[in-house]
């Protein structure tokens, strides 16, 4: 696992660095580390590079990086030190706090608790939101005083304060039809500069268009050795039949897979901890499978498909989609096709990029290429919100079958999956029930968790409504299929809380290497 760490002595105006495993070097006065990927005209990590374009541009150096980073600045001659982070907030989170006369800083919770020594208090204030979105919008954690880097912003330390910048990125402007005509190959090159260099290309594969247009240019256009890894679920809906399908219409790809086999549940506190409560979604146990299937295999890069649907969105760059203002004050519930800049930043990449780096897997996403964001941005009129002109490009290069299949319902393993039958689950919600964070939560836990919405319009209040009745129903049909999956998602993210709020807050936990405490220890 890597981690960008340090701290800053508001007094003295002197860093110390305690990062692990980061690209890092000293020009000069200048102190240099970078989390992830950062492409300056075409280089990767080029350090030099690097330094030479903050020399120049200062706080505008973001307006002339590519990739998904976290870059660090030290000038020790100045005593002025700036991180950096990508348009769509990088793979991690920077969180930092201030704890004396000292400003910590980490890609990592636990190593941020570590060595500044906070006071750890659960941030009840978050609660509702985190329950209704998995997630928690701006600088907010749920630990009190932690704070993470807001997104389009950058972090500055000097002179004995620390303040938020604005961090503006990179923009081509184009006309929709300029875009239509460099979209494939704008795209081709983001999928080429993320497995250059690589003798074998490695990448997750679905039944889903994202992951087989990575599939597509690795192996058709660039005839790359590759290898591909896919998980589904023992029950519910499971992608994984359709994938091997698809796996034998490439070239020079191997597929590795798992089923699993409804014991994932037992992984949970595992999951939290290397999440650090940073992001809950149904989806992190089949994610957390992928992961440790990829590090068994030991594979150390990833190109991942995340973030596609919501860059190709018209809503993307929408400011009052980015900087949204609830009417009564209230956290909003952040739905995936209205707000995706925030779902694709704050949920769908942080899940992705955090999991993979506990297990020691560097992960790059050609979909989040600053020159695909700009391609898209004009094309946001076509596409609206079902990247249209990305299902017209697959169907005009893809193997015919393979495209046929994609076109089949596919969809993520559901909860279900995750227990062997009906009585395990009955169980589980039991001893949730029976917990002190149920009874204090409860009407959170029941009444908001993904039912409620934020300013809607006629058709959309009415769905609303109809949901939220279907709500109240669901100790009464318990037995429907639907609303079991419903409340599992609700209980699961009360159960991830009441784990975090153990290993992080009420214990020391947080400072083993790896969780082997057993989930039923924590739901009590």
């Amino acid at each position: 696992m890597k981690t960008l760490s340090g701290s800053y002595n508001l007094k003295t105006g002197e860093y110390s660095d305690f990062s692990e495993g980061v690209y890092s070097y000293v020009d000069g006065s200048l102190s240099v580390s970078v989390f992830g990927f950062a492409y300056t005209d075409g280089a990767l990590n080029n350090g030099a590079n690097l330094s030479v374009l903050y020399r120049e541009h200062g706080a505008d150096i973001t307006k002339h990086l590519n990739g998904t980073y976290i870059v660090l600045f030290y000038d020790c001659d100045s005593g002025v030190l700036r991180v950096f982070h990508d348009r769509a907030t990088s793979p991690v989170a920077l969180y930092y706090a201030k704890n004396g006369g000292t400003v910590y800083f980490s890609t990592s919770l636990k190593d941020l608790l570590k060595k500044s020594g906070v006071e750890r208090r659960f941030n009840e204030s978050v609660v509702e939101e985190f329950l209704l979105n998995g997630f928690i919008y701006g600088d907010s954690t749920l630990v009190e005083g932690v704070k993470k880097l807001k997104a389009y912003k950058s972090l500055e330390v000097s002179g004995g304060t620390v303040k938020l910048n604005d961090a503006v990125y990179p923009m081509r402007e184009m006309t929709p039809g300029q875009a239509l005509d460099c979209f494939k190959q704008t795209l081709d090159d983001a999928v080429k500069n993320c497995i250059d260099g690589d003798e074998t290309a490695c990448f997750p594969l679905s039944s889903g268009y994202d992951s087989n247009y990575i599939a597509y240019v690795s192996t058709e256009i660039c005839g790359k050795q590759s290898t591909a890894f896919s998980v589904g679920g023992k029950r519910g809906k499971n992608e994984l039949p359709i994938v091997k399908e698809n796996v034998k219409c490439y070239k020079n790809l191997e597929l590795k897979s798992a089923v699993t086999d409804g014991s994932s549940l037992k992984n949970l506190p595992d999951i939290v901890y290397r999440l650090e409560g940073n992001v809950y979604e149904s989806g992190i146990f089949l994610q957390y499978e992928l992961m440790k299937l990829v590090s068994e295999s030991g594979v150390k890069k990833l190109v991942c498909g995340e973030c596609a649907d919501q860059v190709m969105n018209v809503n993307y760059h929408k400011k009052g989609r980015i900087y949204p203002e609830s009417p009564d004050g209230k956290p909003l519930y952040y739905e995936f096709s209205e707000y995706p800049y925030i779902f694709s930043s704050y949920l769908i990449f942080k899940k992705s990029g955090i999991l993979a780096n506990s297990f020691g897997i560097e992960t790059v996403y050609p979909y989040l290429d600053e020159n695909v964001i700009s391609v898209c941005a004009p094309l946001g009129t076509i596409s609206m919100k079902d990247k249209r002109v990305h299902v017209a490009n697959c169907r005009a290069c893809l193997n015919e079958e393979i495209f046929k299949n994609m076109s089949k319902k596919g969809g993520s393993t559901d909860c279900r999956s995750l227990f062997e039958n009906d009585e395990e689950i009955k169980s589980f919600f039991k001893r949730i029930e029976g917990t002190e964070f149920y009874k204090k939560y409860s009407g959170l836990i029941l009444s908001d968790s993904v039912f409620k919405k934020e300013k809607l319009s006629a058709s959309k209040r009415i769905k609303t409504i109809i949901r939220n009745i279907i709500l109240v129903m669901l100790h009464k049909k318990s037995d429907d299929s639907y609303l079991v999956e419903m409340k599992l998602r609700a209980y699961l993210c009360a159960a991830y809380l009441i784990i975090f709020k153990k290993l992080f807050i009420e214990t020391d936990g947080f400072e083993r290497d790896g969780c082997d405490i057993a989930f039923e220890d924590f739901i009590k």
